[in-house]
C-alpha cells in the first residue's frame, strides 16, 4: 500500500520545512522539500512522528471507570487505544504496578492478570491500532513483589521495568507533613496515620534493598531496559545506575536530574508537570529542568493529551526550542530510551506512525493519525 502527503510542515530529526512524504507498505520511503504535487494536501499543517508514551496509567481508568466497578478488559483496552490515538499517541507503554502499596482494586493480583490478558487479546485480535507494550512498575517495598514479578516478567509485551518506592518522607512524597495531612483529610485519625506510617516504613526496611536488586537482575537477564522512579538525591541516582538503570523517570529534584545526566541516563519528566506549570507534589518543575538543559523526554503519566501539547509548548517562551528539537521529546527520545529504533522520526526506513497537527492559537489539534501507514484516527 502506498500513500503520500504534500504541502506539509514536515518535522524531521533536525529541522522542519514545507515538504512531502511518501509511504509504502507501512514505512516512510521518501522525504522531499517543496510542496509536492501528489498526495493528501496538508494545507501547511504540521506532519510529525507519532507520540511515544513511556508511562501512562490510563488503561486502569478504563478498566475501573468507578471504584469497584470493573469493565470488560478487552473493551477497556479498545477504548483506551482510541482515546490515546485521538491525541496522537501511536506507541503506548502501559505502566502497570507490581507489588501492592495502595488499595487500588485494579492492582490486585486477579484484576492485574485480567487487565493484561485483555490488552494482549485485543492486540492479538487486531482490535488496537496503536502499538501497545507493558512497562512494569515494581514497588520495591512490597511484600508480594517477587511473587507477582516472577509471574509477569516474561509477558511478551514487556519492554520496560522501573523501580519505585512510595514510602512517605522521601522521593515523590518527601513532604511528610503534607502526606500525613492528606491521610487525615481522607478520614484517618492521627493515631491511625502514625500507625500506618510505621507499617509502611517497616515494609520498606524489610524489602526495598533486596527487591531492587531482584528487579535489576530480572531486567538484566532479559536484556530489557530498567528505569528508576522519583529519584531525590545523588545516592538514589548512583544506586540506580549501579543496578543498571538507564532511565531516570520523574526525578523530584534538580540535583538528581543533574546527576542522572552525568551518569548518562535519559531524564524523563511528566507532561502534566510542564503544562500545569509545576508538580502537584511540590517537586522540581519540568520547566526548570528544561531551562537547565537537563530534560530529555516527556511521559504522559496521567494525561495522554499533555504530550502533544508539550511538544508545541516547548517552542514558545521562555524555551524557544525548534519544533524538531521539541517534538523529539515525545517521539524519538522516548523511543530510543527503550530500544524502539524503528520509529519516532520522519526519515526513510522508519515506521510510518505519523500525525497531522494544526495549531488553534497555541493549542495543537490532532487532525489525523496514521500507524504503519494506515489511517487510525
Amino acid at each position: 500500500m502506498e500513500l503520500a502527503f504534500r504541502n506539509a510542515r514536515v518535522v524531521t530529526g533536525d529541522e522542519d520545512f514545507i515538504g512531502s512524504v511518501l509511504v509504502r507498505d507501512g514505512l516512510i520511503v521518501q522525504v522531499d522539500r517543496g510542496a509536492g504535487a501528489v498526495g493528501e494536501d496538508f494545507e501547511g499543517d504540521v506532519l510529525m512522528p507519532g507520540v511515544v508514551d513511556l508511562h501512562t496509567d490510563s488503561l486502569e481508568k478504563h478498566y475501573f471507570p468507578r471504584p469497584n466497578i470493573d469493565w470488560n478488559p478487552v473493551s477497556a483496552a479498545v477504548t483506551h487505544d482510541g482515546c490515546g490515538l485521538s491525541v496522537g499517541v501511536t506507541t503506548v507503554l502501559n505502566s502497570l504496578t507490581l507489588g501492592s502499596f495502595n488499595a487500588s482494586a485494579a492492582r490486585n493480583t486477579d484484576n492485574l492478570k485480567r487487565l493484561v490478558d485483555g490488552l494482549h487479546e485485543a492486540q492479538n485480535q487486531g482490535m488496537l491500532r496503536a502499538d501497545h507494550r507493558i512497562h512494569w512498575r515494581c514497588e520495591t517495598t512490597a511484600d508480594d513483589l517477587r511473587g507477582r514479578l516472577d509471574v509477569m516478567a516474561d509477558h511478551p509485551m514487556t519492554v520496560l521495568f522501573s523501580l519505585m518506592d512510595h514510602t512517605p518522607g522521601q522521593r515523590q512524597y518527601r513532604n511528610l507533613e503534607k502526606h500525613m495531612a492528606n491521610w487525615q483529610a481522607s478520614g484517618m485519625t492521627e493515631t491511625a496515620a502514625q500507625e500506618r506510617l510505621a507499617q509502611v516504613r517497616d515494609r520498606q526496611a524489610r524489602n526495598a534493598d533486596d527487591n531492587r536488586r531482584h528487579v535489576a537482575q530480572i531486567a538484566t537477564s532479559r536484556q530489557i531496559p530498567l528505569a528508576s522512579h522519583d529519584d531525590e538525591s545523588l545516592e538514589h541516582i548512583d544506586e540506580a545506575c549501579d543496578l543498571g538503570a538507564t532511565v531516570a523517570e520523574f526525578p523530584v529534584t534538580a540535583e538528581a536530574a543533574r546527576r542522572a545526566r552525568e551518569r548518562g541516563m535519559v531524564v524523563v519528566m511528566g507532561g502534566p508537570n510542564l503544562i500545569r506549570g509545576g508538580s502537584y507534589s511540590g517537586n522540581v518543575p519540568a520547566a526548570e529542568l528544561a531551562e537547565a538543559d537537563l530534560l530529555d523526554a516527556f511521559a504522559s503519566d496521567y494525561v495522554p493529551r499533555s504530550l502533544v501539547e508539550c511538544a508545541f509548548a516547548m517552542t514558545k517562551p521562555p524555551f524557544g526550542w525548534s519544533l524538531s528539537r521539541a517534538a523529539a521529546l515525545v517521539t524519538s527520545a522516548p523511543a530510543r530510551a527503550v530500544g524502539l529504533d524503528d520509529r519516532g522520526e520522519i526519515a526513510p526506513g522508519q515506521r510510518a506512525d505519523l500525525l497531522r497537527v494544526r495549531l488553534a492559537g497555541d493549542l495543537p489539534l490532532v487532525r489525523g493519525v496514521w500507524t504503519k501507514g494506515a489511517r487510525a484516527a
